[in-house]
């Protein structure tokens, strides 16, 4: 009770500290410049992590508040304005310079996460981030009154100001502001086409509700209630594509793109620098009876998360039942996609309930509910694109894993060929960031690809599952039975105690190992791990199991197998 005390009044100091500093800057400031609001070093800096403005003196943040100002002065509606440049301190202790990022923009959604990605991609040590939304007034693009950001009459705007570490090089602020400016035009586009992107896959609901497609009514109905769900908030929308298809190939209708896919560039579907925009496997998939496809494509998104995009393909038919065409509809789930159970979803729901029919567990009963368990707590990425066959074959392997832990590998190949999904399952006391490295380019090497992304997971028991992306660039992916994957991965985890017991067991075949082992487990220090095999610590063993009160003590000469010839070491 008296540490939570303690480090509350540490915090209460810390921002009551940094309330003064600003305090201070606003007040040197307006000594000096009659011309700025008197309240703008507050909304500048007020609701800035305390620890960040201590870094700073009074001193430097009234010139940096004035420096921002200043650029706050002009700017052309409708278009953002963007600055990063390097600054010298000389009132803020051991920081003698810092690198100012400030991004000045009509207010709207995404706009710090954002940029923020961008900056944590480039990997830079953030130290200040402000993000006051203002209240500002202009006569065309020049600055006349800066207020509240709800003042009557005033204009919303964001102000992005941002601290990093010094970058030294031109070269390199002048690319962070290239890269920043692609970034907040695909906001601006993704913003802007919202209500038209709505419309558009309320078309598609429409079109399918009044002209259903030749396929089974369950597949549709349930593709119309996705959808739906998807419009009700648990989608971002960024960007929407027609496509065509005539039976040979599919080309884009660039007229219909909204939102980023307004970009002829923009291809949702690629492999390293090679575009899948037609290939056997999408045409394969455009000839299934199946309404929609779930996929991620292979670009990161620039707006909101800076992770890969969530890619849904829809069929279209003209009206006598032929395939003409595809929706592409890219975006983010949002997190309800995520933490909404997998059982309530449209499109998994389905999905779910056809892989507990298949494996045919009597309901409510033990090894149903522990299906539903599994089900429910398969990685959600997965859950969307992963097809029936395949789910319920992992799913029942994983249910497995309750009555006998160990290694378990269980991968899949995307259907276009440009990533594996490899779901891994480790013990526990096993796994750790040397471990999960290791498996890492073990299973990079054995697809001939590389880690794209890993996502460790704590269940509850003796296991922990790591989900890793293995992204690929070309050529065909290696097939790798299951039984290769489990038995390299089971070496990489294999400790130096389990080689023991296996040495152990193989010099004491009559049952004596197991007690052995119980006794010397633990009695090896980690430096005698690093420089003696479990084979020589079972001979060791044996020697000291062999002293007794009349031969209490053992010698062992024997030659360093690095100095074979020339030395003889002694136990």
């Amino acid at each position: 009770m008296l540490d939570k005390l303690a480090a509350e009044n540490t915090g209460n100091d810390i921002q009551a500290a940094a309330h003064a500093t600003v305090a201070k800057a606003g007040v040197e400031l307006s000594e000096r410049r009659r011309d700025i609001p008197p309240t703008f070093v507050e909304q500048l800096y007020g609701r800035v992590v305390p620890d960040d403005v201590m870094r700073y003196g009074a001193a430097d943040l009234a010139r940096l508040a004035e420096r921002a100002f200043d650029y706050l002065q002009l700017r052309e509606p409708g278009a953002s304005k963007i600055r990063c440049e390097t600054v010298a301190l000389e009132d803020s202790g051991a920081h003698k310079a810092i690198t100012v990022i400030e991004v000045s923009n009509d207010d709207m959604p995404f706009l710090v996460d954002s940029v923020m990605g961008e900056i944590a991609e480039r990997k830079l040590d953030v130290r200040l981030v402000s993000h006051p939304v203002l209240g500002v007034r202009r006569d065309g693009d020049r600055l006349t009154a800066v207020d509240a950001a709800d003042a009557a009459g005033a204009l919303r705007e964001s102000f992005i100001h941002i601290h990093v570490e010094p970058i030294e090089d031109a070269g390199a602020r002048d690319a962070l502001v290239a890269a920043l400016q692609n970034v907040l035009g695909e906001v601006r586009l993704a913003v802007q086409d919202w209500r038209p992107m709505l419309d558009y896959v309320n078309g598609i609901v429409a079109d399918l509700k009044t002209n259903p497609p030749p396929l089974p009514v369950d597949e549709v109905a349930e593709a119309i209630q996705f959808l739906q769900w998807l419009l009700a908030d648990n989608f971002t929308f960024l960007g929407v594509r027609y496509y065509t298809v005539d039976g040979r190939s599919i080309e884009p209708d660039f007229e219909s793109g909204r939102g980023i896919m307004r970009s002829r560039e923009l291809r949702v579907l690629r492999r390293g620098s090679e575009h899948l925009e037609f290939t056997p496997e999408i045409m394969a998939f455009l000839n299934e009876p199946r309404q929609l496809i779930i996929a991620k494509a292979n670009i990161h998104a620039r707006v909101h998360r800076r992770v890969y995009l969530d890619y849904i393909g829809v069929k279209s038919f003209d009206d006598d039942g032929n395939l003409n065409g595809e929706h592409r509809i890219v975006g983010l789930f949002t997190s309800s996609a995520y933490t909404r159970a997998a059982h309530s979803i449209p499109y998994l729901r389905r999905k779910i309930a056809a892989v507990e029919e298949r494996a045919g567990f009597e309901k409510g009963s033990h090894s149903a509910k522990a299906l539903a368990n599994v089900l429910e707590h398969y990685p959600r990425d997965e859950l969307f694109q992963v097809d029936v066959e395949l789910l319920h074959e992992f799913s029942l392997a994983i249910l497995q894993l309750d009555e006998r832990p160990r290694v378990r590998v269980l991968a899949r190949r995307d259907r276009f060929d440009r990533f594996v999904s490899v779901m891994v399952y480790v013990p526990r006391e096993r796994y750790d960031t040397a471990t999960r490295l290791k498996i890492g380019d073990y299973l990079a090497a054995a697809f001939v690809g590389r880690v794209s992304a890993f996502y460790p997971y704590f269940q509850e028991g003796p296991l922990v599952r790591v989900h890793f992306i293995i992204g690929r660039s070309s050529g065909t992916t290696p097939e790798v039975p299951r039984e290769t994957l489990e038995r390299e991965i089971e070496l990489i985890v294999r400790s130096w105690a389990d080689d023991l017991a296996a040495a152990l067991a193989l010099a004491n075949p009559h049952g004596k190992a197991r007690d052995l082992f119980a006794r010397y487990r633990d009695a090896f220090t980690v430096g005698f791990h690093d420089n003696y095999t479990p084979a020589v610590a079972a001979g060791d063993i044996r020697v000291m199991e062999g002293l007794s009160a009349e031969r209490p003590f053992g010698v062992d000469f024997h030659h360093r197998l690095e100095e074979e010839q020339r030395s003889v070491a002694l136990k």
